[in-house]
């Protein structure tokens, strides 16, 4: 019988353990007890051998979370969390209460400190797509613990046009304080040089952990003519004041020549602002494939990137050659 491992996290299908929260908020006093319970529920019809431990986890600049061994991140709060019982068997159906208790250090400093605690089931053999798949359920449970008084702050790091067709643009915020921000959210706006509005779109609402920063990305349906615009970003973390960054964005006109000698111009056949037909015979060929590898990284392709930028990631390199390529195959 074939197996293959796998190892959950945040599932949340009902085969297996659930509980009831996945975040936990306390604050507090340096020196001070701060009790907190959660739930744990089987849903198979079998008794499940539960295991409760505790580890450190942070977010990458995507939002993505990261998880580490305890006393691991700089904010660390696994050795402060007590969770019992650590193991126990859950019959089928059975629902039961887990107690924690967060032991404040005497002399911390104000902030927000956090950890996370596991439970995990059993291994369990699942069917597959037609296979035997060995599965472990893991759920976390966020602890966040604050000692006030924690200072909220944050600051735009910068605002960056990438791509132009469409127009995206990439937002980075930091939290420069010591309180856990739960929801900065704001918006993106691109005005034309007269002031007219040509689009608002929301930004977030995202967290973000002390320390920390983010980077998000809003993508518009701009494809912008030649010419100068302002894209503005603000944002509201929950300080006295909203963060604000304009940034000046100057499109200029494309001035295509041959790639190669004996070659045509460049030519975007179907109107969708990439120029596909790099040898300018009007087809999209594998040549052109060809060519373009040949001149990537040259001075006419780079002062014209916005034709050459297949992904639409605000650069030409070999990316955009496999983007042109999965163009051309598929």
């Amino acid at each position: 019988m074939k197996r293959i491992f796998l190892f959950l996290v945040w599932s949340f299908s009902a085969w297996a353990v659930e509980v009831n929260l996945l975040e936990v908020d306390l604050s507090g006093k340096p020196g001070e007890l701060l009790p907190f319970s959660f739930i744990v529920r089987n849903e198979l019809s079998e008794p499940d051998q539960v295991t409760i431990y505790l580890g450190d986890w942070d977010r990458d600049v995507t939002g993505e979370n990261r998880f580490y061994p305890p006393g691991t991140v700089e904010r660390s709060a696994s050795f402060w969390v007590t969770v019992a019982p650590a193991s126990f068997v859950l019959s089928g159906g059975e629902v039961r209460e887990i107690s924690g208790v967060v032991r404040v250090p005497p002399e911390v400093q104000p902030g927000t400190y956090w950890s996370i605690v596991f439970v995990q089931g059993e291994p369990r053999l699942v069917p597959y797509q037609g296979v035997m798949v060995t599965v472990t359920r893991r759920i976390g449970i966020k602890i966040y613990v604050t000692i006030e008084p924690a200072e909220a702050k944050g600051i735009l790091r910068a605002v960056e046009p990438k791509g132009l067709n469409p127009l995206w643009v990439l937002v980075k915020f930091a939290n420069v304080g010591t309180r856990n921000l739960r929801e900065v959210k704001g918006k993106l706006r691109v005005l034309d040089v007269q002031g007219n509005e040509l689009v608002s779109l929301p930004i977030g609402p995202f967290p973000c952990l002390p320390g920390n920063e983010r980077w998000v990305p809003v993508e518009t349906n701009l494809r912008l003519s030649p010419g100068t615009y302002l894209v503005l970003a603000e944002l509201d973390y929950g300080g006295e004041a909203v963060l604000a960054m304009p940034v000046r964005l100057v499109i200029r006109p494309l001035a295509l020549r041959p790639l190669e000698e004996g070659l045509g111009i460049p030519r975007d056949l179907d109107g969708d602002g990439f120029y596909e037909d790099l040898d300018g015979d009007g087809a999209f060929t594998e040549n052109d494939l060809a060519v373009f590898g040949r001149n990537l990284t040259s001075p006419l392709v780079k002062a014209n990137f916005r034709a050459f930028d297949f992904n639409n990631d605000g650069v030409v390199d070999e990316n955009d050659l496999a983007a042109l390529e999965k163009l051309f195959r598929g």
